[in-house]
């Protein structure tokens, strides 16, 4: 596994995810940054079924600020902050690159974010869910640059995410969404 095993844990529990989109390298750095979210601001975070409606159990609090150039958000009852990065990458199209805020070093898990007036819909880049839909879609994972390893997604770089979060956004269904408070 290329993320330590603690690490990979922790991230995915953040993200929700059984398998996810990393690097472990920071494909998203400073000077490339995008800052869309004002700094303090809230969220509730809504699950969406596959048709797009939120779904029945309640939602989760997130709390959104800036530190230097990171974010920093904390989900759930247990106020872990993650630190994060975002990069447009089309109009209202974002790229974002999450690990816990208190591990040193490069890499990260991704999603996809799209901007919706206030809100934000999330796809969250569930590695056995885009290997299905590119085999759906007869488009093999080298054309994305994407090697699976220990059902994680391994991207190595930022173009070769972007190709993926596109395919995504084209072809999947955002996962859950961000409303402002």
């Amino acid at each position: 596994m290329h993320l330590p095993p603690f690490r990979t844990a922790a991230l995915a529990v953040l993200l929700l995810l059984p398998g996810c989109f990393t690097s472990d390298t920071d494909l998203i750095a400073a000077v490339d940054a995008d800052y869309p979210v004002a700094d303090g601001a809230r969220f509730a975070l809504h699950r969406l079924d596959d048709d797009g409606n939120r779904a029945g159990d309640a939602p989760d609090t997130v709390t959104v600020t800036r530190d230097g150039d990171w974010y920093l958000m904390t989900t759930g009852a247990d106020g872990k902050p993650f630190r994060g990065r975002m990069d447009e990458i089309a109009p209202g199209l974002h790229a974002v690159m999450a690990r816990e805020a208190d591990v040193a070093g490069p890499g990260g898990l991704y999603v996809l974010l799209e901007r919706a007036g206030a809100d934000w819909k999330r796809w969250s880049m569930i590695c056995p869910d885009f290997v299905a839909l590119a085999e759906a879609r007869g488009v093999a994972l080298t054309e994305f640059g994407v090697t699976v390893a220990n059902s994680d997604c391994m991207v190595t770089d930022f173009a070769s995410l972007k190709k993926a979060l596109m395919f995504a956004h084209a072809f999947g269904k955002p996962d859950a969404v961000y409303v402002a408070e």
